[in-house]
């Protein structure tokens, strides 16, 4: 291999009209106060004709001088690397124009590589703030978010928004730009694919947006799973005539942990802390320790294994003797206690029978407010939750990750005020998986 095919291929250069000299092909300077690679190449070759005119090219074009423009590369050896090209610039008699010679390794009239802009989208992908991504490519930040932006425009114009058969709803804590700092966002149920995000969670906007969508293409859908947002619930009924609400499990259980967790406090606030009253404050501080135990799944209590306590003055206890004590502490919280137990079970057996009967039975005399109102969102969604039990595989588990993901975004990122730039950064982080290439062309 020839010197200029090893220089090429060190810098991944696929043109081969990019020539190097034997000599002084690469300089070590200081740019800026930073020290840098320099790599100084040649283009140039025998146009086929005039870009100005379109004359064919029958000794009517000559060479007329060069153009020489540093190019941002990608670095080298963590070092960063420019090319400083010298351009061929050519003379057309016929028009008695002038034009420079063209490469496509860099966009026209652009002084930066078309890898490094391919680089930053692949990066881009990554859990890293903007800043860093941009520092990494020796650019601005202001030129990594354009990159970015400028991609995803191509984007969206390529790749309409085709709606799924099974769908997710939710939303995700975006902008103060969004409505109450709050977005919306759906997801493709079995594939995990992010559809959109939007920066409303407003009915009649998320009206206005579904409404693009042919009646054709919105009959389609098939199952749309939700948290108990009500709106939710309305939309789906307005704009999707075949499809069932599924509302996603997690928030049931999630409904009703919450309002045994609330009694729980209520009942541990009974306690006298002060000093005087020493043996009010063991039980406010048992209550308070154990908090998990009264959450647990009553089936995966431990009644094997035997620890020393020291909040049981260091006896011999195993975690069914803790629990027994704690609801022995009031009659309302082993109440609340058993009705949640009960909606656990009828959950896991996917029972909607029993789901209702326990939330109908008028034997719940002692339930506190907060669980009675949980029992009164159940209820009013009975209907939801019987398509939650049917679809059993169905849920929000994915969407919630992928909000997880946006929120670990926001983080390194110290939070965004523009939504469309966020809105694009957060695409993007699914589109390109991390490692898979972004095309530019």
């Amino acid at each position: 291999m020839s010197h200029n095919d090893n220089i090429r291929l060190l810098l991944n250069i696929k043109d081969t009209n990019i020539t190097f000299n034997e000599e002084n092909w690469i300089q070590e300077r200081n740019i800026k106060g930073i020290d840098v690679k320099v790599f100084t190449g040649t283009l140039t070759y025998k146009p086929k004709a005039c870009p100005k005119c379109g004359c064919v090219n029958d000794h009517s074009i000559v060479k007329d001088g060069f153009m020489t423009s540093r190019i941002t590369w990608l670095r080298q050896s963590n070092t960063p690397t420019y090319l400083e090209l010298k351009k061929q610039r050519f003379w057309c008699h016929e028009c008695d124009e002038r034009f420079i010679a063209h490469t496509s390794e860099v966009a026209r009239n652009c002084h930066i590589a078309k890898q490094v802009k391919q680089s930053v989208l692949v990066e881009a992908a990554d859990t890293i703030s903007n800043k860093d991504l941009a520092r990494r490519h020796c650019i601005s930040d202001n030129t990594s978010r354009r990159i970015i932006n400028r991609f995803m425009d191509d984007y969206f114009r390529r790749n309409r928004t085709k709606l799924a058969k099974h769908m997710c709803f939710d939303e995700v804590k975006s902008t103060k730009q969004a409505d109450n700092q709050m977005s919306f966002i759906f997801s493709n149920e079995d594939t995990h694919e992010v559809l959109g995000i939007l920066p409303t969670r407003q009915l009649y906007k998320l009206r206005e947006y579904f409404r693009q969508f042919s009646l054709k293409e919105r009959s389609a859908v098939e199952t749309i799973v939700v948290d108990m947002n009500a709106p939710y619930m309305t939309l789906v009924r307005e704009m999707f005539p075949n499809a069932k609400v599924i509302i996603d499990r997690f928030h049931i259980i999630q409904l009703i942990s919450r309002s045994l967790n609330k009694t729980r406090v209520q009942v541990m606030n009974t306690f006298n802390t002060n000093r005087n009253h020493g043996e009010d404050k063991k039980e406010y501080r048992k209550l308070k320790s154990f908090w998990k135990l009264i959450l647990k799944d009553f089936n995966e209590v431990d009644f094997i294994n035997y620890r020393k306590q020291r909040l049981f003055k260091g006896k011999m206890v195993c975690d069914m003797d803790i629990l027994d004590h704690l609801l022995s502490l009031d009659e309302d919280l082993t109440e609340n206690y058993w009705v949640y137990q009960a909606l656990l079970e009828a959950s896991k057996e996917n029972n909607i029978e029993m789901f209702h009967g326990t939330i109908t039975a008028e034997r719940h005399q002692n339930i506190s407010k907060y669980m009675k109102t949980s029992l009164n969102t159940l209820l009013k969604n009975i209907a939801f939750i019987a398509n939650t039990f049917h679809y059993k595989t169905r849920s929000n588990a994915s969407l919630e990750g992928k909000n997880n993901r946006i929120k670990v975004i926001k983080r390194v990122s110290y939070g965004y005020r523009n939504f469309f730039n966020f809105r694009n950064r957060v695409m993007i982080s699914f589109i390109l998986k991390p490692g898979k290439p972004a095309s530019l062309n």
